[in-house]
């Protein structure tokens, strides 16, 4: 069975050692974990801050149904380790969340909590099959609540920081497109008759039949006759849409210098020989701010300068989701310690090592065996089907969650900017997939 309700909340650590001036709190011997925030409390599995390892134990069978492991497997299996760290990270993954929501003062309505809920429960086809697929993913109804409300926060922590970027100036637009004024200009184009061969004798004789009558007949007739160019031979020797450096100099220049309706050459490249006429000439265009053009992404046809406006922004939010990433992880981090036997990636006092499976790889059958790491905890969970692989009446999720890794081998807060310039996004439109849900890099599903 697929992973069922997994931790909203992705985040993949890499532990930066940047102390902000608090002490660590000591981990009692009967607890998994402390994270330094008594506000933290989420049923079954965190009370002040404290994951007791009776919860951390339920945790793990639920990560362990979760990866289709009927029970889990005993310390000595190499597998343990793996389920464990996969479930000791997504616990503190929990938590960090729960806590960052109380440090920021979000609050949300019972209402609300269950409108979350039901788009959960939305997901099968009757409340009978949602109850099966939760029971044999060991979650109870409080732990789905929990799920529901984690989403909530999610996506208020999202919109507050992607709410926290203003508009892009003007000044801002101009730079942006003088610095990409390449991206908007359309060049320039012809089409042309050619005729290509490398007999300078046979390309003479078309020139002379051409000379004697040029129409598209005639055309045809010639190049069917005298063209080894497989591209027009057939069609009369006729090429559209050809823009600057489709052919060999001297010939690519010539047939832009070339006026219309004149058969023009013999002109000779390394290629062979070519005579040719230009039919029509449309001159290159550069697009102003002002210009009303379609985005490379559709939509109803806008402005230039709004669309650039528009993707300046999201990609501004973007950055600002990435600085909140970095944060959330330096300051959760340096508040959590683990207990000996369960320190990973996330804890404070992780000294590093080796990943205990393979973070590039997942395990293709959850249990079986290979180097990969077991299947992740997911958030967004819906029934299989065969259009999307999976089998109906279970479930199938997306996203990507916690693997252990080497030190400093993930980069999971690189702003998604830089590179080739994209086209413009419509505005109100986002550069991320799903059409306005900008991910938190490192914290959200997928992320």
């Amino acid at each position: 069975m697929a992973i069922l309700f997994g931790a909203t909340l992705v985040l993949m650590v890499v532990i930066v050692a940047v102390a902000v001036g608090v002490g660590h709190p000591n981990v009692p011997s009967d607890d998994a974990a402390v994270i330094d925030d008594s506000s933290i409390d989420v049923p079954g599995l965190f009370q002040g801050g404290h994951i007791s390892k009776t919860d951390f134990n339920r945790f793990l069978v639920q990560t362990a149904k979760q990866n289709n492991l009927q029970q889990v497997p005993q310390p000595s299996d190499p597998q343990y380790q793996q389920l464990r760290d996969q479930a000791m990270q997504s616990a503190l993954q929990i938590g960090w969340i729960v806590g960052e929501a109380n440090k920021e003062g979000l609050d949300f309505t019972d209402t609300q909590v269950q409108q979350s809920l039901q788009q959960i429960k939305s997901q099968f086809k009757s409340e009978q099959e949602y109850v099966k697929a939760r029971d044999q993913a060991g979650l109870t109804e409080a732990d789905v609540v929990q799920r529901a409300r984690l989403q909530l926060i999610q996506q208020k922590i999202q919109e507050n920081v992607s709410n926290s970027v203003g508009s892009a100036s003007n000044s801002d637009v101009q730079d942006y497109y003088d610095a990409n004024k390449s991206q908007f200009t359309q060049p320039a184009k012809r089409t042309i008759r050619i005729i290509q061969n490398k007999d300078a004798n046979q390309v003479n004789q078309a020139l002379q039949a051409l000379q004697a009558d040029s129409s598209a007949a005639n055309w045809k007739k010639v190049a069917a006759q005298y063209s080894t160019d497989p591209t027009s031979k057939e069609k009369g020797g006729l090429r559209t849409d050809v823009v600057p450096g489709s052919f060999q100099q001297p010939l690519d220049d010539q047939i832009f210098n070339a006026p219309t309706g004149q058969v023009e050459g013999p002109v000779t490249t390394s290629t062979g020989a070519f005579i040719f006429e230009v039919e029509s000439a449309t001159p290159e265009h550069v697009q102003g701010l002002d210009d009303t053009t379609s985005s490379a992404q559709g939509g109803a046809p806008t402005k230039l300068g709004d669309q650039i406006k528009a993707q300046i922004k999201s990609q501004q939010q973007q950055e600002a989701l990435s600085a909140f990433g970095i944060h959330f992880r330096d300051y959760w981090t340096n508040l959590t310690q683990c207990g000996s036997d369960f320190v990973v990636q996330g804890c404070d006092n992780f000294e590093g090592g080796g990943p205990t499976c393979d973070p590039n790889k997942v395990a293709q059958q959850p249990g079986g065996t290979g180097t990969g790491c077991p299947a992740p905890v997911f958030a967004s969970c819906q029934e299989g089907s065969a259009a999307t692989g999976g089998q109906p009446g279970q479930l199938q999720c997306t996203g990507s969650g916690p693997t252990p890794g080497e030190p400093g081998s993930f980069k999971p807060f690189a702003p998604a900017v830089g590179g080739s310039p994209q086209g413009p996004h419509p505005p109100g439109e986002a550069t991320t997939a799903g059409g306005g849900n900008i991910s938190i890099p490192g914290l959200t599903p997928g992320g």
